[in-house]
């Protein structure tokens, strides 16, 4: 199923398929560019305008994969590239569904890619949901984009700990913080955003991508990121390795 998604903002799968000692593998898209890990690792954290945009744009490729059942579990900075892509700057990219949950891994199926009560996902963007083992839905996708964009705007993740077993602790119990409180140029619109994608209870947080897409493009510093100011970047910062 993940060969059929065909959307601009989610990685292309040309081909799949096991080799003669029975390994599974993609064929994919080279994607020549930077993911967002790297990218604020390197450069630090992105202008308000800029998170808005790349996210998004994840979020029309999430669209397509929700729309079919598909669930990500594993959105994080590594997973999303940014790339020049067809004469456009600053393409966003969804990379790496080895976690997805299909609708054929529902809680009464047999063929469950995951077992039960197994952790599954980055420790830093994962869920309450994926924290405690239980079921996911596209809702859990939204958390890990708000924690996802917190990192973006920060250059930390919203919940930190000396072990893993401490951040999925936060996850569950701790509120999420407000990326004004790190970085104080934050908009309060996008705050706002951010702080609703991370609520503890799905039903708390954006209903599903395209309503969180709206929320974004709405903010007032969507417009402060234009297509001239992301060629201006790359052609300072283009790293094609």
């Amino acid at each position: 199923m993940l060969a059929t998604l065909t959307h601009w903002n989610t990685v292309e799968v040309y081909d799949y398929g096991h080799t003669p000692d029975g390994t599974f593998y993609f064929v994919m898209e080279y994607l020549p560019g930077q993911d967002l890990q790297r990218m604020v690792d390197t450069h630090g954290p992105l202008p308000p305008g800029r998170v808005v945009d790349l996210l998004a744009q994840v979020c029309r490729g999430l669209r397509e994969a929700h729309g079919v059942g598909l669930i990500h579990r594993d959105i994080k900075p590594a997973n999303v590239m940014a790339c020049q892509r067809g004469g456009l700057p600053d393409v966003a990219k969804l990379l790496d569904f080895g976690l997805v949950q299909s609708p054929e891994d529902a809680p009464d199926s047999d063929s469950k890619l995951t077992r039960d009560g197994m952790v599954m996902g980055t420790p830093a963007f994962l869920s309450p949901e994926q924290a405690s083992a239980r079921p996911t839905d596209a809702r859990s996708d939204v958390y890990s984009l708000g924690c996802t964009a917190f990192f973006l705007l920060t250059g930390r993740a919203p919940f930190v700990g000396e072990t893993m077993a401490d951040v999925i602790a936060a996850h569950l119990l701790t509120p999420p913080p407000d990326p004004r409180a790190v970085r104080q140029d934050t908009p309060s619109d996008l705050a706002a955003v951010v702080l609703r994608c991370m609520a503890k209870a799905p039903a708390d947080r954006f209903a599903d991508v395209r309503e969180l897409e709206t929320a974004l493009r709405s903010c007032g510093c969507a417009a402060g990121w234009t297509e001239e100011l992301a060629a201006d970047w790359w052609r300072t910062h283009s790293d094609p390795a």
